[in-house]
């Protein structure tokens, strides 16, 4: 791959309505709709094992997990059930190596905040990066100028820290199918969420050993956690195969 790709994947449909033209009408109830959901909605913690390791092989390769609750493995239990694990496990059964993984997350965090996460140490021998941010952004009420700005600071600073790596962005999900928003919330984080995914794309783009992945379709009830917010381990599972058809295609480009 040269600059930025993007690998398009559909994970299935979940039932529900499509939302109507006139959605934006609802507007005036979206704050009290967040607020309520912000108080009700189930807490859980982010995953344990940070650090961990599959495989056997001679070749040593790393895996590198940043940003959101996503890469936090929020609601998971345990990184072995989350993107980090399950691309180690990819990665170390693809090409007979034995595989670490590293989360550099934390739940909550933005464009600006996940800048704090980025770790010489840690994506110094990284192989692959993967990277959730953008929803804290927008449901934050960041400006889109601010977080144009700030994921393209955090991107050039993962790039500069993991120089041999290929950095994978995970698209902002189509927000408006979550189990847990109701209308007309849903909808206005949907189309926000398309505004600020929109921002993400042009910066992987822009950068060369950066792509994408996204999805193409709404999601299906299993792959939510109980809060129907965060993704399940289905969900993880679906995401780790995504970025590992982007990362071969990149290797198999590199060495033709």
């Amino acid at each position: 791959m040269g600059r930025g790709e993007q690998v398009r994947t559909a994970y299935g449909r979940i039932r529900g309505a499509a939302p109507g033209r006139l959605w934006w009408l609802g507007l005036p109830v979206v704050p009290v709709q967040g607020y309520r959901l912000a108080r009700s909605i189930p807490r859980f913690p982010d995953a344990d094992g940070v650090t961990g390791q599959v495989g056997e092989g001679e070749r040593r390769m790393k895996v590198v997990t940043l940003g959101d609750s996503v890469t936090a493995g929020y609601a998971v239990g345990h990184h072995r059930s989350s993107v980090a694990g399950q691309l180690a496990v990819r990665l170390a059964e693809r090409y007979d190596a034995t595989v670490m993984w590293e989360a550099c997350a934390r739940t909550g965090a933005t464009a600006g905040l996940a800048l704090e996460l980025v770790s010489q140490e840690a994506l110094a021998e990284a192989d692959l990066v993967f990277v959730s941010i953008g929803v804290n952004d927008l449901k934050n009420l960041h400006s889109t100028t601010r977080f144009r700005r700030e994921v393209s600071t955090l991107f050039d600073a993962i790039l500069e820290a993991a120089p041999r790596a290929r950095v994978c962005l995970l698209g902002i999900p189509p927000l408006d199918h979550f189990p847990a928003f109701p209308r007309p919330l849903a909808d206005a984080l949907g189309w926000r969420g398309r505004v600020f995914d929109a921002i993400g794309a042009e910066a992987v783009r822009a950068r060369e050993r950066m792509f994408r992945i996204e999805t193409t379709e709404p999601l299906r009830a299993e792959m939510f956690a109980e809060d129907g917010f965060h993704p399940s381990p289905v969900l993880h599972a679906a995401f780790a195969d995504a970025v590992m058809a982007g990362f071969e295609t990149a290797e198999s480009a590199t060495e033709g």
